[in-house]
C-alpha cells in the first residue's frame, strides 16, 4: 500500500473509533478516492456568515478576492456551511468553504450534512495530521466555524504541538487569538514564553495576543518586551505594542526611554 494511502486509512480507522459513522463516511470517501471531490456540510456557528465576496465571522470580516473591507457583501446566508475537500492519491490537497452554492463541482462525492462536532472533529483531523501542507492549513478556517463550543482547546493543542507543521500552527494561533475566552490568551502567551519554541512560531502567538481584546493581550506583550527572554521575542511584542493606541502602552514606552525599566 502506497503511504499516502495507508496514512488515509489509519485516519480512517482513527476516526470510526472516535468520532463515528458520519466521520468514518468522510474519511472513507477521501480514501477511496485516487483524484477527486469529497463535499460535506454542516451547521455553522450564530455569528457565521458566508457571502460570495468571503466569510463573516462576530466582527471579523474575511475577505478572499480584490474587493475593498467596506463594500458591502452579496448573496450572504448564515446556519450552513458546505466544505469541499480536493483529493488526490487519497490524501486531501485542499479545503475550500463554498461560498456560491453555484461553485459546486459537479462529480464530488456528497456525504451530505454531518453534525457540526463531527466535522469540526474531522477537519482538525486532517490540520493535524490527515491532510497536505495547504491541505492542513485550510482546513483550520472551516472547523472554526462549526457550531462547537470551545474549538478554542483544540487550537491550543494544536499550536503548542510540535509535531504539527508551522504554517498549521501559525494558523491555529491566529483563530486562536480571535475567540472570546480569557483562557484562549494564556494558551497563547504560553505558545509566546517557551524558550525551545521556533521563534517564528512564538513570533506567530505574539501576534495572536495582538489581536486579542487590550485588557487581555497587552498586559501580556507588556510583560513579554519586559523579560522575553530572545531579543527577537521582545522586539516583536513590541512591534506589536507600538500599532495599539492604548494609553497604557504610550506609558510603558515612556518608562523604557526613560531608563525605568532594565
Amino acid at each position: 500500500m502506497r503511504p499516502a494511502a495507508a496514512a488515509a486509512f489509519a485516519l480512517l480507522a482513527a476516526l470510526q473509533t472516535s468520532s463515528g459513522q458520519a466521520a468514518g463516511q468522510i474519511a472513507e470517501e477521501v480514501a477511496r478516492l485516487s483524484e477527486g471531490v469529497v463535499r460535506f456540510s454542516y451547521d455553522t456557528r450564530p455569528d457565521v456568515e458566508i457571502c460570495e465576496e468571503g466569510i463573516r465571522m462576530g466582527e471579523h470580516r474575511m475577505w478572499w478576492r480584490s474587493r475593498g473591507w467596506d463594500d458591502e457583501p452579496t448573496s450572504c446566508r448564515t446556519g450552513f456551511a458546505e466544505v469541499e475537500l480536493e483529493v488526490r492519491d487519497g490524501v486531501v490537497r485542499d479545503v475550500e468553504v463554498m461560498r456560491r452554492l453555484g461553485d459546486r463541482t459537479g462529480a464530488a462525492v456528497d456525504v451530505g450534512m454531518v453534525p457540526a462536532p463531527v466535522a469540526a472533529r474531522y477537519l482538525l483531523s486532517l490540520a493535524r495530521a490527515g491532510a497536505s501542507g495547504r491541505g492542513a492549513r485550510e482546513a483550520v478556517l472551516p472547523a472554526m466555524l462549526a457550531d462547537v463550543e470551545e474549538v478554542w482547546r483544540d487550537l491550543a493543542d494544536i499550536a503548542r504541538d510540535a509535531a504539527v507543521g508551522g504554517s498549521v500552527r501559525k494558523s491555529a494561533l491566529f483563530w486562536l487569538g480571535q475567540e472570546a475566552a480569557d483562557a484562549a490568551t494564556s494558551g497563547i502567551a504560553e505558545v509566546a514564553r517557551d524558550e525551545d519554541e521556533d521563534q517564528d512560531i512564538r513570533d506567530a502567538a505574539i501576534f495572536a495576543l495582538s489581536q486579542r481584546p487590550p485588557d487581555e493581550g497587552i498586559p501580556v506583550l507588556m510583560d513579554l518586551a519586559r523579560t522575553g527572554d530572545q531579543a527577537d521575542t521582545r522586539r516583536t511584542a513590541m512591534f506589536w505594542l507600538a500599532q495599539s493606541q492604548d494609553e497604557r502602552v504610550i506609558e510603558f514606552f515612556e518608562e523604557i526611554l526613560l531608563g525605568r525599566i532594565r
